[in-house]
């Protein structure tokens, strides 16, 4: 059958090259308007910068200690994005964007070969300016970078099944789709795997493409994907033991089977949340549910397999009772895909052009709700560090230590391009910080892999004001807090701040005679910190 037909060709469908470019520019052209967003874009920019900075190319810090939360692919590219473009919002949103440009181009490809241009270019349209996935390739963390990595990864593997089907080269395709899915694994654990395994053995199973199995199962697939997946993982087990247990055990099994970390909701959470999330689209979801869309032709499978994609992702992240929103933006592509459907029948089916003019006016609206939802982000920066940051940068010398006060801002490091970690003073002893899900929890679990550098950057108040008072004549310390601290802790009594907002306090101290003969001798008061 051949499948490059022209059905719906009453949309417009402009050339491949000239789609796919304007795609790349529309994903891109607003991701440096907005300050990073705390706490995700400032902790991951802030771990990819700190690892710039001190060369620890291999092991992912924050605040200078081994942070095993994720894998280093986003990281990695974060820091040749800083190399390139400088220390800067673009360059931290640079492999989402990428991620999102390339699963977009990808499948464009796709679904153009195993279906037509008219379907393959309405299903990126609907996906480049669905909100959700349009704000995932604007935001610096690892959501649109593994959700794009498995898009590539189930459409090469569906390609490599197809192309074998029709006695066509299919090795390296095949090869691809392995080193796709490890890629995945870098970039946010075992689900690279999971998910684009997951949704291809079941497309395999329900129709029956039993040779599938010996066209991705192949030892030269396999190799590949041990070669880009397994190394790091290996190196980190062999540098920092219980690094396995730690990473696989805790931060996957566990945080999957329990329910004592953040975001706990219902089991049927996505369902009315990702209907949310890609409106206008969404509205069309009525076609999807008719009976008779789901029996018309289906040509290489391509509609199923989308389904079946969906279904996985939704499923799988639906059985923990923690849920982020952004874990679902995997099943971006496919639904994309089937409103894609949905629209081109709608629109072959229109007599009067309805069906056209509502497509049109969902997309124009869909790209204003995107600019909308920027600007709004634009207007409310959320306790960002970027203000008083970029003072702090113009003031501080390389010499000068950053301190904060039970608190951790983690886009204060980019904003000021500190070159050393903060000072970040607390109750450290406190037994409930292992039990709760927070910024002090990943500071303290960051400690357990690096005991010396904790006990350096982990201080307690006692600790700040004895180190304070045996500093060198002519230190400067920068200290981080809120208004209040001022009560509370004696180093800044009396002390002018140097800079402050509305949400924070910047004080520098100068160690000199003065200094010393004021402040040595007195104590932090009795419950200073601890907020």
């Amino acid at each position: 059958m051949n499948t490059r037909n022209n059905a719906g060709a009453h949309f417009w469908v402009p050339p491949a090259a000239w789609l796919l470019l304007g795609l790349g520019i529309w994903l891109a052209c607003l991701s440096w308007a907005r300050v990073l967003t705390l706490p995700d874009e400032g902790r991951y920019a802030g771990v990819a910068w700190e690892m710039l900075r001190s060369g620890s190319h291999a092991v992912p810090l924050l605040d200078g200690m081994p942070y095993f939360h994720k894998p280093p692919l986003y990281y990695w590219l974060t820091e040749i994005g800083f190399k390139l473009f400088g220390l800067n919002e673009w360059a931290a949103r640079m492999p989402s964007w990428l991620a999102a440009w390339a699963a977009s181009s990808g499948l464009y490809a796709f679904v153009r070969r195993y279906r037509n241009a008219t379907t393959a270019t309405i299903a990126v349209v609907i996906l480049a300016t669905t909100p959700f996935f349009y704000g995932g390739a604007q935001f610096a963390n690892t959501d649109m970078l593994v959700a794009g990595l498995i898009t590539l990864a189930v459409l090469a593997a569906a390609d490599s099944v197809l192309r074998a089907e029709a006695q066509r080269p299919f090795r390296l395709m095949s090869l691809a789709a392995a080193a796709l899915a490890g890629l995945a694994v870098l970039a946010k654990g075992l689900i690279g795997l999971v998910l684009p395994g997951a949704t291809i053995f079941f497309w395999l199973i329900l129709s029956r493409r039993w040779h599938g199995f010996r066209v991705l199962l192949w030892l030269p697939a396999l190799l590949m994907f041990a070669l880009v997946a397994v190394p790091w993982f290996w190196m980190m087990q062999a540098r920092f033991p219980g690094f396995f247990h730690y990473f696989f055990v805790y931060q996957h099994f566990e945080r999957f089977a329990q329910s004592g970390f953040n975001n706990a909701q219902p089991f049927w959470f996505y369902l009315p949340v990702t209907v949310g999330l890609i409106l206008p689209w969404s509205l069309w979801g009525g076609g999807v549910l008719r009976k008779d869309f789901w029996q018309m032709p289906d040509p290489a499978g391509l509609r199923s397999l989308m389904a079946i994609w969906a279904v996985v992702v939704l499923g799988f992240f639906s059985i923990p009772s923690s849920k982020l929103i952004g874990y679902v933006v995997p099943a971006l592509p496919p639904l994309a895909v089937i409103v894609a459907e949905v629209i081109q029948r709608a629109i072959s089916q229109s007599t009067t052009g309805q069906a056209r003019l509502w497509a049109y006016r969902c997309a124009a609206g869909s790209v204003l709700l995107c600019v909308v939802l920027v600007g709004v982000f634009v207007a409310n920066p959320r306790r960002s560090a970027e203000p008083l940051g970029r003072q702090i940068a113009a003031e501080m010398q390389t010499s000068d230590t950053l301190v904060t006060l039970h608190s951790y801002p983690f886009d204060l490091g980019i904003y000021t391009g500190a070159t050393q970690p903060a000072w970040v003073v607390d109750d450290w002893s406190n037994p409930k910080i292992p039990l709760r899900d927070n910024w002090r929890k990943e500071l303290y679990d960051a400690g357990l892999f690096a005991p010396q550098t904790a006990a350096h950057l982990l201080v307690s108040p006692e600790t700040f004001l004895s180190r304070l008072c045996t500093a060198a004549s002519g230190s400067r310390f920068w200290v981080w807090g809120e208004p209040e601290d001022a009560q509370h802790y004696p180093a800044l009594r009396g002390l002018a701040p140097r800079f402050s907002d509305r949400h924070y306090t910047v004080w520098r101290i100068d160690i000199d005679h003065d200094f010393n003969a004021r402040l040595c001798g007195e104590t932090p008061t009795a419950g200073s910190p601890g907020k």
